[in-house]
Formats: C-alpha cells, structure tokens, sequence
C-alpha cells in the first residue's frame, strides 16, 4: 500500500490546480485513493451513535466533507466559528474510514441526493460524487 504524507497530496494538489492537466488531476485522485482512510468530521450530539460525517450546503447543494488526514479534518473544524464540530474540551471528533468503505459511503450518499464531495476544504477540491465510478476507473486504468 502506498502511503502518501500530507505534504504529498498539497503537491499534488497546486500541481494540479496550476496546470489544469489532466495527468495532474489524476496523480492527485491516485493518492487520495491509496490512503489507508478517509476523514469525516462530524457534528457533536448528545448521542455518539447519532454522529454522521458532515453534509454540507454550498451554492444551494449539498456536499459532504471529507479529508486526506485527521489533523486537516480537526483544523477545519476548529476553523468553523459556531460550527457545532468543537466539544467544550476542544476536541473534534473526526470519523476515520477505510478508503473503499468510504467510496461506498459516497455512492450511497449520492443516491440520498448528496450531490458531491468536497476534499480537504480551505486548500483542497472537489467533485460531484456521480462522477467518482468515471474517477475510479480512469485512475486504475492510467
């Protein structure tokens, strides 16, 4: 399994925003997809077993939020003001799954009317869910 660091995904990542290619784009959605897990933040409830990963509205459509590591997940919930992610004692609950479960998750979500999912928000990207099968494929096959 390959293990991609954090700063891996950030090269990734303004590579691929700076050259639009492509190739870059698909180099990013191959580390992504070789994490060991994805990261979900979750509201605080009363209950831990009502806890769900975080769905989002942005531009009138919902997102969920997920991250590439636990500590870009807790900073963007502590960046949230109001946000309902932080308990009294600071901590985040962060929701850490395996990678293909979480793909699975998407899917599921997506046929919930979920519309797409938003990858390490603040410096990340993004992807309406219907086209993670297109994703998957392409990446496997290149």
């Amino acid at each position: 399994m390959d293990l991609t660091a954090p700063e891996d995904i950030d090269l990734l990542l303004a590579k691929a925003k700076s050259s639009g290619k492509t190739e870059d784009l698909s180099a990013l959605w191959k580390a992504a997809l070789s994490l060991p897990q994805w990261h979900f933040i979750t509201r605080q409830t009363a209950n831990i077993e009502d806890r769900k990963p975080f769905v989002g509205v942005m531009d009138g459509k919902p997102w969920v939020f997920l991250f590439t590591d636990r500590q870009r997940a807790q900073e963007y919930a502590r960046a949230i003001p109001n946000g309902g992610f932080v308990d009294e004692s600071g901590s985040v609950l962060v929701i850490s799954t395996d990678t293909h479960k979480a793909l699975d998750y998407l899917l599921a979500l997506s046929a919930q009317g979920v519309y797409g999912l938003r990858f390490n928000e603040l410096n990340g990207w993004f992807s309406p869910i219907q086209n993670l099968p297109a994703i998957l494929q392409h990446v496997q096959n290149g």
